[in-house]
């Protein structure tokens, strides 16, 4: 089974944008002809920093992640998963693509002994209750379903981009990639790239990129490298809304809209 979201990268590194084919071609639109320049590193971890703010003021919020992720080697397929999360812990997903289509995942903290309840949508089609690091629930995946929100990402963002800011020695250094319109909203993007020697395992990642809502401050992309260039995270989210007012019965198994 797919869950998500591990560590959440680094400075630029927590959530990043995937799609099909034909939305990835769309994915990002230049606002303005900016390229990647190299920039003052305080102020790219101000914007870090504001985003930890805005997720303060965010109950709840329901999005479309597109995922791809790399797991033992392999580039695994994109997935199209449709997102719902509420504080302080409270997940469901629904994956609605090509990839694993109808398959569900529920996930409340303190509830249902703190496992999740999946089924995978194909036959034969069973609901179980799995720990979220157990090896089933960890297939084909680099994160834990416990991770997969805005939350843990910024949260782990903020926390290299203190990091580097209390290790100049390291030499991280910043690149701002100006505005660009990221599934449909106005978006900022930076990059992050850390020396691939010596310094490269106290960060989340050698080089990653992330684009946010220039309004809301929430991830619209982020793409992550190892130190020989090879792509392991991309993370998207499209037609994101904050504050939605999710009840209860969202986060409910019998849901009469759920299949679990």
């Amino acid at each position: 089974m797919k869950w998500l979201t591990r560590h959440a990268p680094s400075l630029v590194a927590a959530f990043a944008v995937v799609a099909g084919a034909a939305v990835v071609a769309r994915a990002e639109e230049p606002v303005a002809a900016v390229a990647g320049v190299e920039a003052d590193a305080a102020k790219i971890r101000q914007l870090v920093f504001d985003m930890e703010k805005a997720f303060e003021q965010i109950d709840d919020y329901t999005t479309t992640m597109y995922k791809q992720e790399r797991v033992k080697g392999h580039l695994l397929p994109r997935e199209e998963i449709q997102v719902k999360f509420r504080k302080p812990l409270g997940i469901y997903l629904k994956w609605t693509g090509e990839v694993n289509n109808t398959r569900e995942v529920l996930y409340v903290k303190g509830w249902n002994d703190d496992k999740i309840r999946a089924h995978k949508g194909t036959f034969p089609d069973m609901t179980v209750n799995l720990r979220p690091d157990a090896s089933l629930a960890m297939q084909g995946n680099r994160h834990k379903i416990t991770e997969a929100h805005f939350g843990h990402a910024i949260g782990v963002i903020a926390r290299d981009a203190r990091l580097s800011e209390s290790r100049p020695q390291d030499g991280v250094r910043y690149l701002d990639l100006g505005e660009k319109v990221v599934y449909g909203a106005r978006s900022r993007c930076v990059e992050a790239r850390t020396p691939s020697t010596g310094v490269f395992s106290v960060y989340y990642a050698a080089r990653a990129k992330i684009c946010f809502d220039v309004k809301t401050k929430m991830p619209t992309r982020i793409q992550v490298w190892d130190g020989d260039g090879a792509l392991l995270e991309d993370y998207g989210f499209q037609n994101t809304k904050i504050n939605v007012g999710l009840a209860d019965v969202d986060f409910d198994p019998n849901n009469s809209e759920y299949n679990f």
